[in-house]
């Protein structure tokens, strides 16, 4: 059966990590959507380290009114980092090692978590 191929409205860098885990992964339809999500947001970081690395990297730029505030692409860098860790959390894909990993992770944080009930 063919890979599913990445939608027309990814970029460069959403249409490499679709590949990527399509190449790997057998995803659900469900699982597609999230995962054109996720390659909406790293396209959207992409596209914001880019303007803020073109502009110098500036930390600090004018308010409203005229003070020294956090340059606005700081946040929307942040932001869409967190969207895309998010989208890919949902995915819920396994560790580069396999499931193992992921079902020895969650064996060892369920004994920590009762260590400290």
């Amino acid at each position: 059966m063919p890979k599913p191929q990445p939608p027309s409205s990814l970029g460069t860098t959403g249409s490499a990590l679709w590949a990527e885990v399509v190449e790997k992964y057998d995803l659900r339809a469900d699982e597609l959507r999230v995962l054109a999500n996720a390659g909406g947001a790293a396209d959207m970081l992409e596209d914001f380290l880019t303007a803020w690395r073109e502009m110098g990297r500036p930390y600090m730029s004018k308010g409203s009114m005229g003070q020294e505030v956090e340059h606005p692409l700081i946040g929307s860098i942040d932001k869409q980092r967190k969207a895309l860790a998010a989208f890919l959390k949902q995915l819920n894909l396994p560790d580069e090692e396999g499931v193992q990993a992921n079902q020895q992770r969650d064996a060892a944080n369920t004994r920590w978590s009762k260590r400290g009930a």
